[in-house]
């Protein structure tokens, strides 16, 4: 399995900020977490799990109508208490129909996003 190949490709991926439920597993051990945000090639994540860098994890959440089920790896950690961990993790070898319903919901969010700019720029006028 190998993961996406560089820093460069993570970064030029869209994000867009969401509060979706997920179930991580790593191990035996499964928990809820939410993800802040979701890109094609990965998602930053908050929940009470601790983790380590480089540590293999199962992220499953649902998504227009979709069950998705990611196989990732954690790259990075933050503890900002000592209830919670917020991590970074990229997604590893992700099916084409797992990345074509992340990007539908990314696309989604995003045009999501813009009407209420749209909309905030009329109230203003």
């Amino acid at each position: 399995m190998a993961a996406f190949s560089s820093d460069d490709e993570l970064t030029r991926a869209q994000r867009v900020h969401t509060s979706i439920v997920a179930t991580v597993t790593a191990g035996k051990r499964s928990v809820p977490f939410t993800i802040e945000n979701i890109s094609v090639s990965g998602a930053k994540l908050e929940g009470p799990l601790s983790l380590k860098q480089g540590e293999h994890i199962i992220i499953l959440f649902e998504a227009a109508g979709h069950s998705v089920q990611l196989t990732a790896e954690v790259m990075r950690v933050e503890t900002p208490d000592l209830m919670t961990d917020q991590i970074a993790a990229r997604f590893i070898d992700p099916s084409a129909a797992d990345r074509e319903v992340i990007q539908h919901l990314v696309n989604k969010l995003l045009d999501e996003q813009d009407e209420g700019n749209d909309q905030l720029l009329i109230d203003q006028e």
